[in-house]
């Protein structure tokens, strides 16, 4: 499986997130202030119907 990890959550960030979620990829998303303020962001992703990838938080570590 192909993870695409990313630092930034912000419009960019989240249409990346998006179209590798659409290819089948999963995501690691992060941002500066930690993965616990990207739960809304992962929430929406996920439930995305063409949402073929897994995506989570984490930190710009793990990302």
């Amino acid at each position: 499986m192909t993870t695409l990890g990313l630092i930034g959550a912000g419009h960019i960030g989240s249409a990346l997130a998006q179209t590798a979620l659409d290819a089948g990829w999963d995501v690691v998303i992060s941002n500066s202030r930690g993965p616990e303020t990207l739960a809304d962001l992962v929430s929406e992703l996920a439930s995305r119907p063409s949402a073929g990838g897994a995506v989570r938080a984490g930190t710009a570590a793990e990302a």
